[in-house]
């Protein structure tokens, strides 16, 4: 239901968490560029790797001097004075046994919105050092400065009539100057020790410091917080013929500084209104078994985590009260899982709970505490491949307890984010991948061309449950479908060419009463370029070539009242933007 700093997932860079000790995170924090490919746990397939959250896990896989040496230059120019640079250069030692990886992204654009502006610098680097035949080390260094204007919200109305104004009410955010700008910097390192053939102990460390500056509106102020995280961990996996287990203990503590003063006009800094020390601290412990049973193809899988957190806050000024709040969950996980290799077809499913303590922004410092959002999953899914034809594809059902949500109580009084007594969140995810020329993904020899269809789509049914003021309502904030996807040339040389598309065929509710809705919408776009190893790579992709007005998402509401409110983001109009890649 937020439209900022994002919660509910674990992000991970190479197995470490870049997640504050509260559970938030930026996605400002990551570099696509300097990642060399990106794993997705969702739900409970995330708890060998600490995701208790029902939202899974996502880990970013950095290059490295060994995965990626050589170097790399790369310059993107579009709509909207849009402008991304990236250098990048990896280096690797054999007489040292040393490697190192650095990459640095200057990213700026006015925005197709006015007040909406941004200037951004990563700087990603880390080094590696095998120390002995058994044993190395990798440290990590991350600096980032964002800077973002915001342009706030619409109503349908306005966003109909002119989608690339800003929010210009009286209180909105060109008068008040809103913006969300951080300075960040993060120490971490990971030391791995091979103990025997087929177990390794993993050592992490991670020390992230951030300066957050965000001007919002005059009723909450200008937000000031200054925060240091400190991460300790271990893992052990062992990889077996027949057994697979893994398992971890994490220690993370973060203390804030959040202040809050005045937005005067302009986003001027008025005087102090609230200050607070604040302080989340972190025990999680989790473990996963893998058991191969016999050669029948199935595996067994057994695991859990517990986690006890505390949320602590000092209200030094200001009409907040000081609390301090204890959280502990357990959360079990039960699966099967089936694989043919020869076939490449899997199938699985899982039982798994899911467990998440409120964040500062959920905590709630009323007199009545938010409890920890938790919920049971039941997953079924299948992954494989049958001649042109690859797929991934799944099926859940989650029952959930004390959801964070933005409700009224029973006379229509907002309450603000509190918890929800019981939802429930189903759905479907398929992912498709076909060479409509027929050529098997096995074929021993590449075909000349293909024509490929990659489409995925996002089914989902979040409602109530017989809820004391919402009955059995839909969850506002997602559309029911999403589709996505793109018919694609592709040449065995590199070259690509076709259409892209983007379809949301069914309203999504800006509120839980269900009163005002978002309008569907339909994009087009197209693409084309070549993607080669090393060398040059090129790309130009023009995006909704119709000038489609469409809300690409909203805020979300206890109860719009059926009459159309200030909650609607516009998607961008029709842009074109190009690139160049060098790597040598």
């Amino acid at each position: 239901q937020r439209t900022f700093h994002g919660r509910g997932i674990r992000v991970l860079q190479d197995g470490v968490p870049i997640n504050l000790a509260d559970g938030g995170f930026d996605m400002q924090s990551l570099e696509p560029t300097a990642t060399a490919y990106i794993k997705v746990w969702r739900g409970g397939n995330a708890l060998a790797y600490g995701g208790s959250t029902l939202g899974g896990a996502i880990d970013y896989a950095s290059r490295n001097g060994r995965n990626s040496p050589g170097g790399l230059a790369r310059l993107e120019l579009g709509s909207f004075a849009y402008l991304r640079a990236t250098a990048a250069a990896g280096f690797t030692s054999e007489s040292t046994s040393a490697d190192a990886y650095a990459s640095f992204t200057q990213q700026q654009q006015n925005g197709f919105r006015n007040h909406a502006e941004q200037n951004n610098q990563r700087l990603f680097t880390n080094a590696g050092l095998r120390l002995s035949e058994t044993a190395e080390t990798r440290l990590y260094l991350t600096a980032i400065r964002t800077d973002s204007e915001l342009p706030g919200n619409l109503t349908k109305a306005e966003l109909n009539a002119d989608p690339t104004r800003a929010d210009t009410s009286f209180f909105g955010s060109v008068r008040y100057d809103n913006k969300r700008d951080f300075d960040l910097v993060r120490l971490a390192s990971k030391t791995t020790v091979e103990v025997g053939a087929d177990t390794t102990i993993d050592l992490i460390t991670a020390f992230t410091v951030k300066d957050l500056d965000h001007p919002i509106t005059p009723f909450v102020g200008v937000i000031d917080q200054y925060s240091k995280d400190l991460l300790l961990g271990t893992t052990l996996t062992h990889a077996g013929d027949t057994l697979f287990l893994r398992a971890g203990l994490m220690l993370t503590q973060g203390q804030t500084d959040a202040a809050t003063f005045q937005n005067l006009l302009g986003g001027t800094r008025g005087a102090l209104t609230a200050d607070a020390d604040q302080t989340a601290s972190n025990l999680e412990i989790f473990t996963e078994e893998q058991i191969r049973l016999g050669h029948s193809g199935f595996t067994a899988i057994i695991g859990a985590s517990a986690a006890f957190n505390r949320r602590e806050n000092d209200q030094r000024l200001g009409a907040a009260a000081s609390y301090d709040r204890d959280y502990e969950g357990f959360s079990p996980k039960l699966g099967l899982r089936w694989d043919n290799p020869a076939r490449d077809l899997q199938f699985y499913t899982n039982v798994s709970g899911s467990y998440e303590p409120p964040s500062f922004s959920e905590t709630n410092a009323g007199a009545v505490a938010n409890d920890a959002q938790t919920a049971v999953t039941v997953e079924l899914g299948s992954r494989g491949q049958r001649g042109p034809v690859r797929w991934d594809a799944s099926v859940y059902h989650s029952q959930v307890r004390d959801e964070f949500l933005s409700l009224n109580d029973a006379l229509g009084t907002p309450l603000g984010t509190v918890n929800a007594d019981r939802t429930i969140h189903q759905g479907i995810e398929v992912g498709l991948e076909a060479d409509l020329l027929g050529t098997d993904w096995n074929a021993d020899t590449a075909p000349s061309n293909r024509l490929v269809l990659r489409t995925a789509w996002t089914y989902g049914r979040f409602k109530f449950d017989d809820d004391a003021v919402y009955g059995d309502n839909t969850l506002a904030g997602l559309p029911p479908h999403l589709v996505r996807g793109e018919l694609l040339w592709e040449t065995k040389s590199g070259y690509y060419f076709g259409p892209t598309f983007e379809w949301v065929p069914v309203k999504s509710y800006i509120d839980h009463a269900n009163t005002f809705s978002s309008d569907t919408y339909a994009l087009l776009g197209w693409k084309l370029g070549r993607r080669v190893g090393e060398g040059l790579s090129w790309f130009v992709e023009a995006k909704n070539l119709t000038d489609e007005t469409y809300a690409a998402t909203h805020n979300v509401i206890a109860d719009a009242l059926g009459a159309d409110a200030r909650a609607f983001l516009p998607g961008d109009g029709r842009s074109v933007f190009a690139g160049i890649e060098y790597r040598w």
